[in-house]
C-alpha cells in the first residue's frame, strides 16, 4: 500500500489557556494517525517559561513549535505566522487547522488523509459539528462545495475542519492579514477558484466547533470583529454578487449579527488595501 502523506497541526490561540490545554491539544494527541508536528501560534499574552514547558510536556512525544503572532493582530495574522514557518520548509503533505477551543475526533487526521489520497485532493472537507452555547445544532454534511456558496454564508467548511495541501496554501498565499472575521469564506472562495484544485469529502463528522454568542465572542451580535469582517468581505466580493446574493448577504448580516446595511456599505478604515485573489504571505516558489 502507498504510505499516506504527512500532516501538520496548526493551532491559533488567544488568551484561552484552559481550553487550549484541556480541549484542543488533547484531541490532537488522541489521533489514530499522528501528525508530523504541532505548531501553536499565540495571538495573546506571551507564554511564560512555565507555560511553554507545560505545552511541551503535554505534546510529548510529538514535535512542538511555539510562536508569538508576528503579523497583524487576530486569527488571520496568527495563521499566517504558522503557515509562513511551514511553507518555508518546502515540505509535502497537508496542514490541518484547529481553533484553541475546538476538538477533533480521534480519526480526524486519518480520515482526511485517506480521502486526500483516494481522490488525489488538495482540500479535504469533513463534517464540522456545531455546538452553540452548549447545545448541538443540526447542520448538513458539506458536499459539492462551489465558490459561490460562500458569498452569502458558509455551508460547513471553516476553521477546525480546514485541511489543505502545502501546495495550495502556497498558491493562495495564506490568509489576508487584518481581516478580523469571515476568513473562512474568503479562503474557501480563493482556494476553490485555483485551477486544478481538487476537493474530497470524508462524509463523516470528525470535528466539533464550539460557538459562544455571549460576551465578546467573534460571533456575538455586533462584535467589532464581525462588523469589520463584513465590511472587508463586502468590498472584496460585493461587486460580483448577484442582486439576490447581495440582498441575502446583507439580510443575513442584519438578522444574525445586528449589523445594518448602511454600516457595511459605509467607507472607512476597514476597507481592504487590495482586491487581489491572494493572501498576504510572500510568494513561495
Amino acid at each position: 500500500m502507498t504510505p499516506l502523506p504527512e500532516c501538520t497541526a496548526l493551532v491559533a490561540t488567544h488568551n484561552r489557556w484552559d481550553l487550549l490545554v484541556g480541549r484542543a491539544l488533547p484531541s490532537i494527541r488522541r489521533q489514530t494517525r499522528a501528525v508530523r508536528e504541532v505548531v501553536v501560534v499565540n495571538d495573546g499574552a506571551t507564554f511564560d517559561a512555565e507555560k511553554q514547558a507545560a505545552l511541551r510536556l503535554l505534546r510529548h512525544p510529538l514535535p512542538l513549535v511555539i510562536f508569538d503572532n508576528r503579523r497583524a493582530p487576530g486569527a488571520a495574522g496568527a495563521w499566517n505566522t504558522g503557515l509562513e514557518h511551514l511553507l518555508a520548509l518546502s515540505q509535502d503533505g497537508f496542514v490541518a487547522l484547529l481553533d484553541d477551543d475546538d476538538t477533533w475526533e480521534a480519526s480526524h487526521i486519518e480520515d482526511n488523509l485517506r480521502a486526500a489520497e483516494r481522490e488525489r485532493a488538495d482540500i479535504v472537507v469533513s463534517g464540522l459539528r456545531l455546538v452553540m452555547d452548549g447545545h448541538e445544532r443540526e447542520r448538513p454534511l458539506p458536499e459539492r462545495l462551489l465558490p459561490g456558496d460562500f458569498l452569502v454564508g458558509n455551508p460547513g467548511w471553516q476553521g477546525s475542519n480546514t485541511f489543505v495541501s502545502h501546495r495550495l496554501w502556497a498558491t493562495v498565499r495564506g490568509f489576508r492579514d487584518g481581516l478580523r472575521s469571515l476568513n473562512d469564506r474568503d479562503l474557501a472562495i480563493r482556494m476553490l477558484r485555483v485551477p486544478g484544485s481538487r476537493v474530497a469529502y470524508t462524509g463523516r463528522w470528525t470535528a466539533t466547533w464550539y460557538l459562544s454568542t455571549q460576551g465578546d465572542a467573534l460571533s456575538s451580535p455586533r462584535s467589532p470583529a464581525k462588523i469589520s469582517g463584513l465590511r472587508w468581505f463586502w468590498r472584496i466580493y460585493g461587486g460580483e454578487m448577484s442582486p439576490v446574493q447581495a440582498e441575502a448577504f446583507l439580510s443575513r448580516a442584519e438578522n444574525l449579527f445586528g449589523v445594518h446595511r448602511t454600516e457595511i456599505e459605509a467607507g472607512g478604515e476597514n476597507v481592504p488595501p487590495h482586491h487581489l485573489p491572494w493572501g498576504d504571505l510572500h510568494e513561495f516558489v
